[in-house]
């Protein structure tokens, strides 16, 4: 069976790409995503002036990461002697830049096409909040600073949306007239790992961009609503760390997916485990390519004002007496869950209005919801 698609244009032997990040910062990173598997690597983001690097710059709290850098640490010189020197094997390179006028947008992107990129993806945001404000608020320099980079070369350019723009349907409609082929999202949340109570300061000493599987749940609602908003192509991100959930964002419509968090937490070897099992499945399930999978989920979703209400009860499916859990009665609003006399878990079908927490919040499994 075929895994490749189509992006922009560009043939890509599966649908894992890297995002821009850490992992990408120099050559050796990158042929290591090559190495591992990726069907295209995305750069650090490139600026026309190279960023100071503050030391710690990355932050974990469970699964989630923060990341207070902002853009590569290379000057441009160094970037085009770096990506000299890679063995591109059969993935493509898309180098992400940034610049706060159209002209520097102009310029970085016939300098990274000159330096040999397959495709440019356009960071309009920064993860601790350097948002380049007229982008995101005026539709006319929308239109100017993305249709400078798709007037200035020959190769098809992408933007990187926060969640703040890919919720927009005008700024949307701006990047598809602008000549934008294509949208990733979600860019990294705004956030704080917490504070030290006890001391009175950040655990941080300034915004990160939140990354990792706290934030899928956005970056899937993002996913399928941007099949509303725009015809676009779209590369999902935010929360992909395996090949089941990239199969979620695919199943939403996703284009291809970008790994990120993923590879500082599992290393580079990630990207071949997921690319690995992705394949495995698409067989195991009979999908005789990455095509005829994508977007089968949008189908079951509806607007809240279409769904038809229905009369559902919650039901325990055998006789549950872990008593020492009891979730499910502490998440009743209607004290409908409860232990009868022979100290089992029952449910009081007057009192119980369908909601659902119960059996969401079941360890076990032991709870369903049925028509009454």
């Amino acid at each position: 069976m075929s895994h490749t698609i189509d992006l922009m244009g560009l043939q890509l032997k599966n649908p894992i790409m890297t995002a821009s990040g850490p992992w990408a910062g120099d050559a050796v990173g990158i042929q290591r995503c090559i190495d591992a598997g990726a069907a295209a690597v995305i750069t650090e983001t490139i600026s026309l002036e190279a960023k100071q690097r503050i030391s710690p710059r990355l932050f974990c709290d469970d699964d989630g990461l923060f990341n207070t850098m902002l853009y590569s640490n290379m000057h441009l010189e160094e970037w085009e002697e770096e990506l000299s020197t890679i063995d591109r094997k059969d993935a493509k390179l898309i180098c992400s830049i940034w610049g706060s006028t159209a002209s520097e947008i102009a310029y970085l992107s016939k300098k990274v096409e000159h330096m040999g990129a397959d495709a440019i993806e356009i960071s309009i945001s920064a993860p601790i909040g350097s948002r380049n404000l007229r982008m995101l608020r005026h539709s006319c320099d929308i239109q100017e600073f993305m249709g400078a980079a798709v007037k200035a070369v020959d190769i098809p350019v992408m933007v990187k949306l926060s969640y703040e723009a890919a919720s927009s349907p005008n700024f949307l409609r701006e990047l598809e007239l602008s000549g934008i082929r294509a949208v990733s999202a979600i860019d990294a949340l705004k956030g704080l790992a917490g504070v030290d109570i006890e001391n009175q300061r950040s655990l941080m000493p300034t915004y990160g961009g939140y990354t990792g599987q706290h934030i899928r749940p956005v970056s899937l609602a993002t996913t399928a609503a941007l099949h509303q908003y725009t015809p676009l192509q779209v590369v999902s991100s935010g929360g992909v760390l395996d090949h089941e959930t990239a199969i979620e964002f695919l199943m939403l419509g996703a284009t291809a997916v970008q790994l990120a968090s993923a590879i500082l937490c599992s290393g580079y070897g990630i990207i071949t485990e997921i690319v690995r099992n992705l394949e495995h499945w698409l067989t195991e399930h009979g999908y005789s390519s990455v095509d005829t999978l994508r977007g089968t989920a949008l189908r079951s979703l509806r607007a809240f004002e279409d769904i038809v209400p229905r009369s559902l009860c919650a039901s325990v499916n055998e006789k549950c007496r872990r008593t020492e859990c009891l979730i499910c009665a502490q998440s009743c609003l209607q004290d409908a869950v409860y232990l009868d006399e022979a100290g089992t878990i029952a449910i009081d079908p007057d009192r119980c209005d369908g909601c659902g927490l119960c059996v969401e919040r079941c360890p076990h499994g032991l709870l369903t919801l049925e028509w009454r």
